[in-house]
């Protein structure tokens, strides 16, 4: 099997290969001004960036093995797993819900089972990207009610608005994502990232991808 963050090397079983695995940037926890605790392995750099970016553009589910099996541990003892809807303009655009292929991984692995508990909208302004630039609020609609313990599952935490519109229309105290903002300061108060590995995505077979 190739390495399903460069493409390039051989892998066993899926995951990364030896020089990917070194350009990974351990995450940490952070707490959200509304009061939810956010965790996740990786910081949003290197080879979990490059994953994160060919599961979320490139709709290439092997990305998302490497990053589960990393989520899962953050996850056990949980109830329930509750994915973080993409609003539905995109998810036809990419192909892919990526909240919902790493919920359905972690599963897997952990047993947890998924409860697809929200639903997004058709469409909400883009929210990665430069800080400067204007960013939108998504909101979410309840479908069903999770049982107590159930956690959020989502891709990446920036600025913490998506997590916390999620969390409102969902009441959880708990969220797992794959990665996490580098600037170590989401939602108006500090977060501890943790020590970190060598910086930037690998090179070899990798390509520049979008913020």
């Amino acid at each position: 099997m190739v390495c399903p963050a460069c493409g390039a090397a051989r892998s066993v079983r899926g995951a990364c290969c030896r020089r990917c695995r070194a350009a990974l940037a351990a995450g940490g926890e952070v707490r959200l001004a509304c009061g939810l605790l956010v965790a996740g392995p990786f910081a949003h750099e290197g080879t979990a960036r490059l994953l994160v970016h060919r599961l979320k553009y490139g709709a290439f589910p092997a990305a998302a093995g490497p990053l589960a099996a990393a989520m899962g541990p953050l996850a056990e003892g949980s109830s329930a797993l509750v994915p973080v809807p993409r609003a539905r303009v995109r998810r036809w655009r990419y192909g892919v819900d990526p909240a919902l292929e790493l919920a359905r991984r972690i599963a897997a692995l952990t047993g947890v089972p998924v409860v697809r508990a929200l639903a997004a909208g058709w469409w909400h302004p883009a929210r990665a990207g430069p800080g400067e630039r204007r960013r939108g609020v998504p909101r979410f609609r309840r479908m069903c009610s999770p049982p107590h313990g159930a956690v959020l599952v989502d891709d990446v935490l920036t600025t913490g608005a998506t997590l916390a519109a999620a969390a409102a229309a969902c009441p959880v105290s708990r969220a797992v994502v794959a990665t996490l903002a580098s600037s170590g300061r989401v939602g108006g108060r500090p977060g501890s990232i943790g020590n970190r590995a060598p910086q930037g995505a690998p090179e070899h077979g990798s390509q520049r991808v979008r913020e």
